[in-house]
């Protein structure tokens, strides 16, 4: 009996329990093509607004992306690239993650994220930007031994690629198009 429960105990250590992803690690690092202007419309304007689709982790199955952790990620996301509205809300964004596409198993875990997002003007309700953006990410076997550990990685790598897409769609389109966003005509 000993022998089985301490053979349990080792089977979980090797194998680990799943963690839910770390919003921090979802952040996409500030670019070029994902940074706003001085004088955009967008600047410090955006408010997180709902957040939805994603699943809590269960420790014992696989890892997952809650929706309070995506909700900060994003948040995270709009202040590291000077959009977090700081007391002028011009902007809400909305944010469903409609599908992550993960492994079952696997030595390199290559997670799908698809999450469509919409960005609404405060004042009338008018819809300035919608999108839809599917992103791939794989972590690599050397990332980690584990396979909870790799899943996870591949998680956080999927919503930081695709959150750093819509930055950079956001941004082309208000440079295409200020006056959509309420600024001056190119």
């Amino acid at each position: 009996m000993r022998q089985a429960v301490l053979a349990g105990l080792l089977a979980v250590a090797l194998v680990g329990c799943a963690a839910g992803a770390n919003p921090g690690a979802m952040v996409p690092p500030v670019s070029g093509e994902t940074i706003v202007s001085t004088g955009s419309r967008l600047r410090q304007a955006v408010a997180v607004g709902t957040i939805s689709g994603g699943r809590e982790t269960n420790p014992l199955w696989t890892s997952q992306v809650s929706d309070p952790a995506f909700a900060e990620a994003l948040r995270q996301s709009l202040a590291t690239h000077a959009l977090l509205s700081v007391n002028n809300q011009a902007f809400r964004l909305d944010a469903r993650l409609l599908e992550l596409n993960q492994p079952f198993i696997g030595l390199d875990m290559e997670v799908t994220a698809r999450v469509a997002y919409r960005l609404t003007r405060v004042s009338d309700g008018a819809v300035v930007f919608e999108t839809e953006i599917r992103s791939p990410f794989t972590a690599t076997f050397g990332s980690s031994l584990y396979a909870v550990e790799r899943l996870r990685l591949g998680n956080e790598g999927a919503i930081r690629e695709n959150i750093r897409q819509f930055l950079a769609q956001l941004v082309g389109a208000e440079q295409r198009n200020p006056l959509a966003f309420g600024g001056p005509a190119a």
